[in-house]
């Protein structure tokens, strides 16, 4: 019996240190943020375990700070109180007075501060404190989304599980408006999905959802994603043998959607330079089933040059303003610290994005994106690429996500053409995307996103929903959307006659004579048939050389070119570079077949084996 007290007396000790030590924890993550550190970086940093319940109590701290403010003001506590800091105070007084749970322990700092309990209720009902909350929307409404982890298992059996386990799946409406409407009503209950609208293997849930109930959640089969971060990867949309770099990958969330959408193939270089984050990235891939990646803990302005990258992902860390429920960074009387820190993130940003456009020359498209709200950090930094880097422009965001209605903050270039999500309006949380595209590839481009998007609602099947897609992601066999028409380049009189006199003089059509020069193309070791077309290669060579046995090529000329040739059994079977090498010279040929007929019979023809 003894024994037992002992050990009950030491879990109780083991408890009572980890509750007093998260306090202090969130207390120094308040300071730190005060001085102009990243919120995100602080919570990742955090010796604590568990991130949801230290988020949980940063949350309401910042909820209640107008509230602390008055309460520590009146009592003059942190006099009173003299060997405990002000940060320490606002993260006790919340436990005490709004946690759940209550204020747990027996520390001497915890011990004080339950002291002043009742002042503080006595304070609270005669100023009616409880009235005055921040200013900052905390409880805006937000379902819980899923990525269903395609590296690990399909949406078929996501499916198939969800169904065993009672969860009602709910038709996903024709609009996005209507999608909208769906999520917020009450319809939509703790036991429905839905799957999005835009992105199929994204499941949307209600915000009460018990998701560690999911076994497929604990696995990695399902990742809690919010919608706006999944836009990332879906708008950069590599191809699956690609090379893409993600230039700022920490945690992973984002790097192994990419990883995804290629189907584990081709090479993804994730670089980030923080070694807590970086270890994070790490793991959070390797249980996630990213296998073509390679992991970089160094300064992305630092990585070397890969010539094969066609695809960049921009996604620095930021001010966080657009994450709902979460700490703001001018709280606590940091304002002026939080703009000496926005100017200097809006700075690193400017620098990455421009680094990335010009020191890639096979890159093809680049998504930057943010989590922030400000626009310093986001179309300011946007203008000023695009001032610099004439090689790139914008895709419209808008038009590539069908029936998206927030473009960029105005008053900039390029707001028309990025996307901002707005969380009282998408239900997602605050984000920014701009999409670069080299000038190049803009045409090709183009034309995949106008036939493969829409803008505005339309009328469609739920089914055809589930199969939308962009930029040359699998759609239905029949899409319900009518393709732009291409205008056809005017020809100049002389490049009309030149095709006229060519069709005359070689018999062939226009679809032959391309499959004739594509055939030439392929001899690529001899520098004399590179410039030259189907016509001239026949008509205009008078002494080739001589080619050897392992320059010869496999097929032969197309039958409308050889059928005047039968006389020769030898020629018949020669390829069309042992034509060209055994026929002499001729001595004036009007047209493509009279030159057939003045060949001279060879006197003998070797084969060339």
């Amino acid at each position: 019996m003894v024994t037992d007290n002992k050990k009950f007396d030491k879990m109780s000790n083991e408890s009572e240190n980890k509750t007093t030590g998260l306090y202090k924890i969130a207390a120094k993550i308040i300071k730190m943020v005060n001085t102009g550190k990243s919120y995100k970086t602080q919570l990742y940093q955090a010796q604590y375990p568990n991130k949801l319940i230290l988020n949980a109590v940063l949350m309401n701290v910042f909820k209640w700070e107008p509230v602390l403010n008055v309460l520590v003001e009146k009592t003059n506590i942190l006099e009173r109180e003299s060997n405990m800091d002000r940060e320490l105070v606002y993260v006790l007084i919340t436990e005490l007075m709004w946690s759940k749970f209550g204020l747990k322990g027996k520390a001497k700092n915890v011990l004080a501060i339950k002291k002043y309990k009742d002042e503080f209720k006595k304070l609270m009902k005669e100023n009616e404190l409880d009235k005055l909350t921040s200013s900052i929307p905390i409880k805006v409404f937000k379902p819980r989304y899923f990525r269903v982890n395609t590296l690990m298992t399909t949406v078929e059996d996501i499916l198939k599980k969800l169904y065993e386990l009672k969860y009602q799946k709910l038709k996903t409406p024709n609009s996005y408006s209507k999608f909208l409407e769906l999520i917020k009503s009450k319809q939509f209950k703790p036991n429905t999905f839905v799957q999005d609208i835009h992105i199929k293997e994204l499941f949307v849930f209600h915000q009460k959802v018990k998701f560690y109930e999911l076994e497929e959640y604990n696995n990695g089969s399902l990742i809690i994603q919010d919608k706006a971060s999944c836009l990332a990867a879906y708008l950069l949309n590599p191809e699956p043998e690609s090379t893409v770099l993600d230039m700022c990958a920490a945690p992973g969330m984002k790097t192994s959607h990419i990883a995804s959408i290629m189907q584990n193939k081709g090479k993804l270089y994730a670089v980030d330079r923080c070694l807590d984050r970086f270890n994070i990235l790490e793991n959070m891939l390797q249980n996630y089933g990213v296998k073509n990646v390679e992991t970089f803990n160094m300064d992305a302005l630092s990585f070397p040059y890969v010539d094969d990258v066609k695809y960049i992902l921009v996604d620095p860390s930021c001010s966080g303003s657009g994450i709902v429920n979460r700490v703001r960074n001018d709280s606590i009387g940091q304002n002026q610290n939080f703009q000496i820190r926005l100017k200097k993130l809006a700075n690193v940003h400017a620098q990455l994005l421009n680094h990335a456009l010009k020191n890639y020359p096979n890159l093809e498209r680049l998504v930057y994106s943010t989590c922030s709200a400000n626009p310093e950090e986001n179309e300011a930094v946007v203008d000023e690429a695009l001032s610099v880097n004439g090689k790139f422009k914008l895709l419209d965001c808008t038009k590539i996500i069908k029936g998206w209605k927030n473009k960029g903050s105005p008053g900039y270039d390029c707001s028309d053409m990025c996307l901002n999500a707005v969380p009282n309006v998408d239900y997602t949380n605050g984000f920014f995307i701009a999409v670069f595209v080299r000038r190049d590839f803009e045409e090709k481009v183009q034309l995949n996103v106008e036939i493969n998007s829409v803008d505005g609602d339309v009328e469609s099947n739920a089914d055809d929903v589930e199969s939308d897609s962009i930029l040359g992601i699998k759609t239905n066999e029949n899409p319900k959307i009518n393709k732009p028409e291409v205008t056809k380049v005017k020809k100049s009189k002389n490049a009309k006659r030149k095709e006229r006199r060519l069709k005359q003089s070689s018999g062939l059509e226009k679809s032959d004579l391309k499959q004739l020069s594509k055939k030439i193309k392929k001899f690529k070791k001899s520098k004399d048939l590179k410039q030259l077309d189907p016509k001239q290669l026949i008509e205009k060579v008078k002494k080739p050389k001589k080619l050897g046995p392992e320059q010869s090529h496999s097929k032969q000329i197309p039958e409308k070119i050889v059928k005047k040739s039968k006389k020769s059994e030898d020629l018949e079977q020669s390829d069309s570079k042992q034509l060209i090498e055994k026929v002499k010279k001729p001595k004036k040929i009007k047209s493509l077949e009279q030159s057939h007929e003045k060949i001279k019979k060879p006197k003998k023809i070797k084969k060339i084996e």
